[in-house]
């Protein structure tokens, strides 16, 4: 960016930044900067400054004469935006303009022409943007906020409008794909977890419907010159709370809001709360994004159970917006039966107390809902037959190699082909889970005295161990072996075993040259640096044996190498 105008721009900021978002402003700096298309998601709270940064990102981009699309999910979101926009961009001759459902045919025919000549430079609007019609001449940058509104199919069609500008993403709570995606390094990830100077956390009660509760909870909301949100999943229900509120408070003034309402409808009844004409705004989740009103510091949601984790987050968090205590009730109807996953994520909910918890929140949701498909809208590959925690591994690999970071690590498994039966038989363990949880416990044995636990737990538990599975023991304690010596591979034949370092290293070379001279008859060295061990054997316990005690002897030589070096520094 230009130095001065830059400064200029951003001085206009009338807040303190705090740490965390000055940390996120600079990373967006270099990612901008960088040379290569930005990826990076800025994980807030509501209130936590994430506009304030897309602002910044927005102004570079503009002023360096890219154009910048502006995402949002609803319309009052975007109208909120385009007024912060306008208010904050005034006196630097920036075009910006908005894109919702509300603006004539005519409007919108004279923006594509303005966006398509370069005459717009910031474009702010929700799904209306995906339109076909719409030719960027000049497109730098994607901002989308409040992205856990957003399905899968419309995050495709995003990928579709450039795949090689910069994309900055604002959430609060990022769904449990897009955390994924961060945590293995697909997107950079930004964290601000630092609250605003005076922001209290919001008190969450969980309870059922009960009309003294909601009385008393409106009437002190009231009684301190507030105002209250009363929030239901569904349109419906909305007029039968708006008899039931007014039977309880004859005297308090309520309006309904939601989605099917027109434009105007919906501006004149925001207006009128806005205003504090109105004490209680009874809506759907419409005002989960967008809606900015720190005089109402109470918030009622019915049916709780029928929102997502993030859904009910956002909508807890249109309150708290100022220095006054906040309160959310999460209300069930009496004798509601609540889903497994239903009650973890109001129990998660009720219980996060701190500010800057929508991280952790995201992260509880990952673990309810799983990480879903990280690569697009069709589920890709049998990940289910790998096992999610390969599959992760493989992702990060494979990212770090793009990368051209290392990926080599210690976490590397030596092949072993050494011809016998290794696996629990159906018989011995019938139940599938168990049995794959037994096959996860030895997989991460690392040594002989635990092997021998968990063969006395098995034979406690299920009677005498069959061969296989003492053979699968086997089979790990080899492996073990083979890491400590460095082995990379150990293959079976009919005349004895090979082994094969890997990268062709061992560390205590000149004791292993003396080790197959005095056993010349035993053990050979090829030219290709494999190790050969030369013998047959009549039964399998014998070939094991053997196999283990060689093995035995490589890694105290790898050992005391190791130790020798370390003497030696």
């Amino acid at each position: 960016p230009d130095f001065d105008l830059y400064e200029n721009f951003s001085s206009k900021f009338e807040y303190a930044e705090t740490s965390d978002q000055i940390k996120a402003i600079n990373d967006v700096e270099e990612d901008l900067s960088s040379g290569k298309p930005m990826d990076r998601l800025i994980c807030g709270d509501v209130g936590f400054g994430k506009t304030e940064i897309s602002m910044r990102a927005a102004f570079i981009a503009a002023m360096n004469n890219y154009q910048v699309i502006f995402l949002c999910p609803t319309t009052l979101l975007a109208n909120q935006h385009y007024k912060s926009f306008l208010s904050r961009f005034e006196n630097f001759n920036i075009n910006i303009k908005k894109i919702t459902r509300f603006e004539s045919r005519s409007e919108k025919t004279s923006i594509y022409e303005n966006i398509e000549n370069n005459s717009i430079k910031i474009i702010i609007g929700t799904h209306a943007l995906f339109n076909h019609s719409i030719n960027f001449n000049n497109l730098g940058l994607l901002i989308v906020d409040e992205e856990q509104s957003f399905g899968v199919e419309q995050k495709e069609k995003l990928k579709k409008i450039k795949s090689d500008i910069h994309v900055l993403t604002l959430t609060a709570t990022p769904i449990p794909r897009t955390l994924q995606s961060s945590l293995l390094g697909i997107r950079d990830l930004s964290i601000i977890k630092t609250p605003p100077i005076d922001r209290l956390p919001i008190k969450t009660f969980l309870t059922i419907f009960n009309k003294t509760t909601i009385r008393n909870a409106i009437l002190n909301e009231i009684e301190r010159g507030g105002q209250v949100f009363y929030v239901s999943p569904k349109i419906k229900d909305l007029n039968r709370i708006k008899e039931k509120l007014s039977k309880i408070l004859p005297k308090v003034s309520c309006e309904i809001v939601h989605g099917r309402l027109s434009g105007e409808q919906l501006n004149d009844i925001y207006s009128s709360f806005f205003e504090n004409k109105i004490k209680i705004l009874i809506s759907t989740s419409i005002i989960e994004s967008g809606l900015d009103v720190s005089n109402a510091n109470t918030i009622i949601i019915e049916k709780p159970n029928y929102f997502g984790l993030s859904q009910i987050y956002q909508l807890r968090g249109r309150v708290g917006r100022s220095d006054i205590q906040s309160y959310a009730y999460l209300v069930l109807s009496d004798n509601q039966i609540l889903s497994t996953e239903a009650n973890k994520r109001l129990n998660v909910i009720a219980n996060l107390d701190t500010l800057g918890g929508g991280f952790s929140l995201a992260s509880h949701d990952m673990n309810i809902r799983g990480t879903g498909n990280l690569i697009g809208s069709e589920q890709s590959g049998h990940v289910r037959e790998v096992g999610i925690e390969l599959y992760q591994k493989l992702v990060k690999d494979a990212i770090n190699e793009t990368k051209s970071q290392s990926s080599v690590s210690n976490d590397w498994s030596p092949q072993i082909n050494i011809g016998f039966s290794v696996y629990i038989p159906k018989e011995y363990i019938p139940d599938l889970q168990m049995r794959l949880n037994i096959y996860r416990r030895i997989s991460f044995i690392n040594s002989v005295s635990k092997i021998k636990e968990i063969l006395l737990e098995l034979k406690d538990r299920f009677g005498n161990v069959p061969e296989e599975l003492i053979n699968l023991t086997k089979l790990i304690e080899i492996k073990n072996l083979c890491r400590i010596s460095n082995i990379n591979k150990v293959d079976m034949g009919s005349k004895g075993f090979t082994i094969s370092f890997r990268n062709n290293r061992f560390n205590n070379i000149q004791k292993l040259l003396n080790l197959v001279s005095k056993n010349s008859n035993l053990l050979k060295i090829r030219p290709d640096n494999k190790l050969l061990y030369l013998k047959k054997w009549t039964n399998i316990d014998d070939k094991i044996n053997d196999i283990i005690k060689f093995l035995t002897i490589l890694s105290k030589m790898q050992n005391e190498k190791k130790i020798s070096n370390n003497h030696q520094d």
